[in-house]
């Protein structure tokens, strides 16, 4: 980890120690719950907030094998089918507070958290609304004031800095608020960060001017004339709707016929490395690439793609390979049919790429390597490294090859439509 990045975690989590001893500004901590009523309107105070339901009682399955299913990390055993009531709410002179690392709390003018559209996790999970981070802070800043409409689009989780979580639980929540007719009468994007290129990057394709946008990172409390939130894309799950695929795919796809001028490798075959990162390194990888020669990989390292050039590379990729890990987000870029290959250390095998490839129509494999102590928790299992057994994955790939020989005109599947 970066002296920068781990300077910021310290402090971030400095202030979150502190804001729990620290007595300030007491008076933004809210008074209590306000829950918010799907089958009865009149119940709902419009003074407090007005309803607009997107997808209610939505349903996300999991289509993956039993083998993979009883191979996934008991720590983070997911469900094969989770239900979501997804929501958009418009708060009048409403206020967000976000820690920007496990929490975010949407607070109506009359001091109560808004349930459903406010977050907060503890050890990667969703708690209850009444357990939310905020009831346990004491020192508050004062809030920024923006004048107009602020649509929130910051998420629990790791959406600050990591590229997986930005495509899954950021940018999908402007699907939630197109659906909602409100997009229009939106004035600021209220997002985690915009310390990454790959953020200012995305919301630029999607037409977002960065004059309107607001940084988590600068004002982790905010004040507005109206505050517009939605549901988490996942909800309170992990598993991936399919709709959030759709608005992905929709969204960036197009970008694929453009920019002819981009210089890429010639190679379709593509191996994404980690050897940017601290964490679930492949330890014989440079063994790994030697014995891969032959089916003429080209290795690529996420981070130092723009977004054009990863969605240009992966639209015409045939085979994407490698370890877990939030570079093989780019897997949305991939067309039907394309062969995706995961590689696992057995005490961390969790479940969103290969979730995705389900529902985007890719042909998904994976191979499990063998750890070297028991992983206990996702905490410990994200930062073990991989020894990977090059046979297994020669003889994959050695499959691959004879099938494409066997069936030359095999019809790509078709991605999940949403429902």
């Amino acid at each position: 980890m970066k002296i920068k990045a781990k300077y910021e975690k310290g402090t971030r989590r400095l202030k979150k120690v502190l804001g729990r001893i620290v007595p300030f500004n007491s008076q933004y901590k809210p008074a209590d719950v306000c829950r918010i009523s799907l089958t009865d309107a009149s119940v709902n105070n419009p003074r407090e907030f007005t309803l607009h339901t997107i997808y209610p009682a939505h349903v996300t399955k999991l289509h993956i094998s039993d083998d993979l299913y009883q191979a996934c990390s008991e720590y983070w055993k997911p469900k094969k089918e989770v239900q979501t009531d997804y929501i958009v709410v418009e708060v009048p002179n409403g206020r967000v507070y976000t820690d920007n690392e496990s929490s975010v709390a949407v607070v109506s003018q009359y001091n109560r958290l808004i349930e459903n559209v406010s977050l907060s996790l503890k050890h990667g999970k969703v708690t209850e609304p009444d357990l939310n981070n905020i009831f346990e802070q004491r020192y508050f800043t004062t809030p920024s004031r923006f004048k107009g409409t602020v649509f929130s689009m910051l998420t629990g989780g790791a959406g600050v800095n990591n590229i997986g979580h930005w495509f899954i639980d950021v940018l999908p929540r402007l699907h939630l608020l197109k659906e909602s007719g409100l997009y229009d009468q939106v004035d600021w994007f209220y997002v985690p960060s915009l310390r990454y290129s790959y953020q200012t990057e995305t919301l630029e394709l999607l037409g977002i001017p960065q004059e309107k946008i607001i940084s988590g990172d600068a004002h982790a409390h905010i004040a507005a004339d109206r505050i517009i939130a939605s549901t988490a894309p996942r909800g309170n799950h992990t598993l991936v709707p399919v709709w959030l695929c759709n608005f992905i795919q929709e969204s960036f796809m197009p970008y694929a016929a453009e920019s002819p001028s981009l210089i890429l490798p010639e190679a379709k075959n593509l191996y994404v490395s980690r050897s940017d990162s601290a964490i679930r390194n492949v330890l014989n990888e440079k063994e790994l690439l030697k014995e891969m020669a032959p089916f003429n990989f080209e290795t690529v390292v996420s981070s130092k793609l723009t977004i054009k050039e990863k969605i240009k590379l992966f639209s015409r990729a045939d085979i994407v390979m490698g370890a877990t890990g939030a570079g093989l987000i780019s897997m949305f870029f991939c067309k039907p049919g394309t062969k995706m290959i995961e590689i696992f250390n057995e005490g961390f095998v969790v479940e969103p790429f290969y979730d995705i490839a389900t529902k985007i129509g890719l042909d998904y494999s994976y191979i499990i390597c063998k750890g070297h102590r028991k992983v206990r928790n996702s905490g410990q299992g994200q930062r073990e490294h991989l020894l990977v057994e090059t046979g297994k994955v020669l003889e994959l790939l050695q499959e691959v090859e004879e099938a494409k020989k066997a069936k030359p005109k095999e019809v790509s599947p078709q991605r999940l439509k949403a429902v």
